[in-house]
């Protein structure tokens, strides 16, 4: 699956175009992530981790900004560089691997 490494934690948009197009990852799931609407850039995170209290804070805080009733991708208002991080520890907190893509 491409040149970059497919079983990560996460994976940007602009990380692997084979990977992103129009393809679901199993058990991933998108969210868009920036400051500013223009700046967010596209993330598949674990789905298991949507129930996480730090992921569902976040979401919480996006829907009141942004509207219990947005279409589309889940999008959190959060800078991106932190975001990975937290998901990172996250993860590693979780015994899980994780590889990222520069």
């Amino acid at each position: 699956m491409g040149s970059c490494c497919c079983s990560s934690a996460y994976v940007s948009l602009s990380c692997s175009e084979t990977v992103e197009r129009d393809r679901v990852r199993k058990g991933y799931v998108p969210i868009l992530v920036g400051k500013e609407m223009g700046d967010m850039e596209k993330l598949w995170i674990p789905i298991k981790l949507l129930s996480h209290p730090r992921i569902v804070a976040l979401l919480r805080r996006s829907a009141h900004e942004f509207g219990f009733q947005q279409q589309g991708l889940l999008k959190i208002k959060h800078d991106v560089h932190l975001f990975k991080g937290m998901i990172k520890s996250i993860l590693s907190k979780s015994k899980q691997r994780t590889f990222l893509c520069n």
